[in-house]
């Protein structure tokens, strides 16, 4: 599933084309799949169909295109989420429709985006605010500060891996950088984050800002061939039986309420 520096890795493709996404018109807007639009398709083809985009933004997992429509005045947003397998494509207008494209805009200087999704969980919202459909997320984990995450980890007394894939406490980690920040901090994932002292608790942060950032430079990790441009080297996720490359001791996997959980338990000891 796409996390914080796969969906950061498309933002940066989008905005660093020359000439780049915002700034270009729609010209049209093709559904594919109605069940990837969250709201009536009428209006979100309505809407799009002319309009401007001007800046796209992130937070934790959503990407946030803001556009004007064709004779308005104030913006409005597209609010995305690849959810497990969406993906962004900015391709030749007419480049052959895939079988997974679920939605695509045609734009000015005969280009597309097209967005494919295998598993088809993916939605696309239209909104004023995109605080309408990411109100109840916390900070995004590549953004919050020192301080602020201190405080917000002070408020907590939950078993770590369960607390890092909570979207309310910091928005953006899943699976893959839980696990492999855990792994970079020494910490265990059932640690219970109430128990942590001063010194766990700053490991815990600055790793989770390494990581996060040496994945968003790698363009995300390749996982299973889901996502082909990363190339983050993931030390303890889906390594099970392997030795790990710090220690050579086993790469361990449980099941943590429901989720593959992989850790090494000399680096990560339970205590």
């Amino acid at each position: 599933m796409p996390e914080l520096p796969e969906v950061e890795s498309v933002l940066r493709a989008l905005t660093d084309l020359d000439p780049s996404f915002p700034g270009r018109r729609v010209r049209e807007v093709r559904i594919l799949r109605p069940s990837a639009v969250d709201g009536p398709v009428e209006q979100f083809v309505k809407e799009l169909t002319g309009a401007v985009f001007h800046e796209i933004l992130r937070h934790g997992k959503y990407l946030f295109f803001r556009f004007t429509a064709h004779c308005a005045t104030s913006s409005r947003w597209m609010v995305l989420h690849l959810r497990m397998t969406g993906r962004l494509f900015l391709v030749q207008a007419n480049h052959a429709v895939q079988r997974h494209t679920r939605f695509y805009l045609l734009l000015e200087d005969e280009l597309a985006l097209r967005f494919d999704d295998p598993r088809a969980f993916g939605r696309v919202w239209l909104v004023d605010s995109p605080k309408e459909v990411t109100g109840r997320l916390g900070p995004d984990a590549l953004a919050i500060g020192h301080d602020g995450f201190l405080r917000q980890l002070a408020q907590q007394n939950r078993q770590l891996k369960l607390l890092l894939l909570d979207q309310s406490f910091v928005a953006g980690i899943g699976n893959i950088y839980a696990d492999e920040l855990l792994f970079r901090a020494g910490l265990h994932p059932l640690r219970v984050s109430g128990s942590l002292n001063h010194n766990e608790r700053e490991r815990l942060f600055s790793s989770m800002h390494e990581v996060l950032t040496q994945a968003v430079q790698a363009k995300g990790a390749n996982i299973d061939g889901v996502f082909e441009a990363g190339s983050f080297p993931v030390a303890v996720y889906k390594r099970n039986g392997q030795p790990c490359r710090n220690c050579s001791s086993m790469i361990h996997k449980e099941r943590i309420a429901g989720r593959g959980t992989h850790y090494c338990p000399a680096c990560q000891p339970a205590v």
